[in-house]
Formats: C-alpha cells, sequence, structure tokens
C-alpha cells in the first residue's frame, strides 16, 4: 500500500494538501477482507524524537541510534539519510530548505548546507548530552543548543565556533526559544525556566519562578505568549516575559507532555505520552483532546499551517493530519 499526497482547492480558493490514503485503504480492501499494513511499514521501531519541516513538503525527523528521516512529498515517503553517528539525535531545526543542525548524545553537533546530503560534525566541546537546539527561520549564523549539566552553547558564526553560557548550574535542560536574537527561554528538570534579554549581546541567564516542580520539556513563543509544557501534565504560560507564569487550564493529560507548537496566536498542539495530542483554536483558552490511535508517547509535533502537521514518537510512530489535528494517519518509512 501506498500513502499518495496531492494539492487541491479547498473552499475560498486556499489550498492544502490532502492525503489519499483513506481512498487507497477503501479501495484495496474487498468485502470481507482485512487490511494489513505491509511487513515493511512494521518493521522500523525505533524511537523517533523530533520533527521539523521547512514547508508543506519537506521535513525531517531525528531519532535514536543516529537515525536521521527525510522526505520531500509531505511524508508519503520517508527515507533515512546517513548521518555520521550512531549516537542518539534528541532535536532538529532547519533555518531553510539546506541549511540545518541536529544535536544529540555526547555532545553531539551534526550540520547540513546541502538539504541533508551531507552532515559535518561541529564541537561545541562538552560531551553532555543535548536536548534543544534553536535558530530563527533564515539566519544561518546565531544560535543556541542546550542541555545536561546545565550546557548552554550559543553561536554567531553557524556553529563553527561554540561558546559556554552559564545559569542554570549543573541541572538538565530541555529546549530553549528565542522570540528575538536578545530575548529568549529555557526550560528544563525541577521546573526550571530561565530567561534572557541579552542573547546575543553575551548573554545573562536569570531564573524565573515556575510555580512548579516538574520537569519542563518544552517551551514557545505564539506571538501573544510564552508557554511551557512538561511532566504531569503541567502547562504554564506568560504573558509579560516571564515576570509571572501561570497554569494554564486543566486538561485531561496527567503524563508527562512533551513539545508545545503554535501556528499564529490561536492554533496550538501540544505533544505527550500515551499518544496525547492536545489542540486549541483559542489561543490556549481551552485544549481538547484529539484520538491519535496510538498509546506510543510522541515527543514532537510540528505544524507548517494551521492544518498540516506531524507528530513523532516512540516505537517509530509517525502520523500526520491535514485538519488541524482532528484526525491523524499514520506515516512510515520506507
Amino acid at each position: 500500500m501506498m500513502i499518495s499526497v496531492s494539492r487541491r482547492p479547498r473552499w475560498g480558493g486556499r489550498w492544502v494538501w490532502t492525503m489519499g490514503v483513506l481512498l487507497t485503504i477503501a479501495a484495496c480492501a474487498g468485502p470481507g477482507e482485512t487490511l494489513q499494513e505491509n511487513a515493511s511499514d512494521n518493521a522500523f521501531t525505533e524511537t523517533l524524537n523530533d520533527v521539523y519541516f521547512i514547508n508543506a513538503s519537506e521535513g525531517w525527523i531525528v531519532g535514536n541510534n543516529g537515525t536521521l528521516l527525510h522526505t520531500r512529498n509531505g511524508g508519503a515517503n520517508w527515507f533515512s539519510e546517513t548521518s555520521g553517528t550512531t549516537r542518539d539525535l534528541r532535536a532538529v531545526r532547519f533555518v531553510n530548505s539546506n541549511t540545518g543542525w541536529a544535536v544529540g548524545d555526547d555532545g553531539t553537533i551534526l550540520q547540513t548546507i546541502n538539504s541533508g546530503l551531507g552532515w559535518m560534525r561541529q564541537s561545541g566541546g562538552t560531551s553532555n548530552r543535548l536536548n534543544g537546539v534553536f535558530f530563527q527561520k533564515n539566519d544561518t549564523k546565531v544560535g543556541w543548543a542546550v542541555g545536561d549539566g546545565g550546557t548552554i552553547l550559543h553561536t554567531s558564526d553557524g556553529g563553527f565556533s561554540w561558546t559556554t553560557q552559564i545559569g542554570a548550574g549543573n541541572r538538565t535542560l530541555r529546549d530553549v526559544f528565542f522570540r528575538d536574537l536578545d530575548h529568549g527561554w529555557i526550560t528544563g528538570d525541577d521546573g526550571l525556566i530561565l530567561y534572557t534579554d541579552t542573547g546575543t549581546r553575551g548573554a545573562l541567564w536569570n531564573a524565573q519562578l515556575s510555580g512548579t516542580a516538574r520537569s519542563l520539556n518544552t517551551v514557545y513563543w505564539n506571538g501573544a505568549a510564552v508557554w511551557a509544557a512538561g511532566d504531569g501534565g503541567v502547562i504554564l504560560k506568560t504573558t509579560n516575559e516571564g515576570v509571572s507564569w501561570i497554569r494554564g487550564p486543566q486538561t485531561t493529560a496527567a503524563g508527562g507532555l512533551t513539545d508545545i507548537k503554535f501556528y499564529g496566536v490561536n492554533n496550538g498542539w501540544i505533544s505527550g505520552e500515551g499518544g496525547i495530542i492536545l489542540q486549541t483554536t483559542n489561543g490556549g483558552m481551552f485544549w481538547v483532546a484529539r484520538p491519535t490511535r496510538t498509546d506510543a508517547t510522541l515527543r514532537s509535533v510540528h505544524f507548517i499551517n494551521d492544518r498540516t502537521g506531524w507528530a513523532v514518537g516512540d516505537n517509530g510512530t509517525i502520523l500526520a493530519t491535514a485538519d488541524g489535528g482532528i484526525f491523524w494517519i499514520k506515516q512510515f518509512k520506507r
């Protein structure tokens, strides 16, 4: 069974991609037949840690044991690429169709400048695991990476050199996000939130009071507020640069939340344990759990517009949606 991706006009002349897998399933199964996934579909069980798309067609996934997957057709086909490492890769970020970074265990930093055809190792001067990486879109020079042991790395030359920044002690740092080149947040274990307003001017990182002792695994700015989420279903937000953090609305999620993303101010998604995806369409006032038909932990979610998105996680799980996250289908490595 092949998954096909096509483009068709929606009402009002807007174009989005839709997935022909539903039609394919209906056509392939005859009366009284049970459609089985291909054996090759079930063979790939590697843990997938992060997903990033530069547009609706081209995206990358990183995972354990140096796993690096790439698609050029919206995930209809995912193919392995050579990362040059067997270390677990934890995060990936592209700034344009050519240039991206992946980070992971033992201080691994990889960069590509040719759309993933080749990856070059960069030295951050640490052997600590790196859990998060951030470069702003279209900026090939300025970036950050964070990880275990309070590691904060900064580059202003595209990763040819990385310098260490201070502010976290030795606690594990999970994620990093910058609103602009100076204002940024880092989240980590034990409710840690760090903030800087001097990011490219010699960063000074200061702790903010989060109001929780839960590990905070993800942080994101949606244009109106900074959001963080973590273990125990904790969701936090601030609208005043982190002077005060408040609890988000109560949800059905009781396990760990792994990633949060928004498209615009209103549309957001959170992934987590037990295959959970939470969705908001009103700027986080309410979050609704959406069925994913998997109980695998989903470790990353990414949307390229308010309808088209992907989520990845344990056991080689790759999910895609074309309706804003109401309905999800599986995609597979080929």
